[in-house]
């Protein structure tokens, strides 16, 4: 996988990717906290973005064998948001 993050349309499609990893390798309670927190409707972009840096600082400090695609995507992520 080779993603690069640059947008806050990139930080969706990263976490619907990242939901299929978790679910396809084992990871399913947080496949599905990923999906609760992160892809819940929210009325508006600020609140999603902040609930999708939650999920994937929350990710990144529990799955310790994420492919460093993945690891690197995050970091992407993190980043963008936190600079929205």
């Amino acid at each position: 996988m080779a993603l690069s993050i640059r947008t806050q349309s990139d930080v969706f499609k990263l976490a619907l990717l990242l939901y299929d990893y978790l679910s396809q390798n084992g990871y399913t309670s947080e496949a599905k906290y990923l999906n609760q927190l992160a892809d819940s409707c929210y009325p508006q972009n600020a609140q999603s973005l902040e609930a999708h840096l939650i999920a994937f600082k929350e990710i990144r400090a529990t799955i310790p064998d994420l492919p460093l695609a993945y690891l690197r995507a995050l970091d992407e992520a993190i980043t963008v948001i936190s600079g929205s």
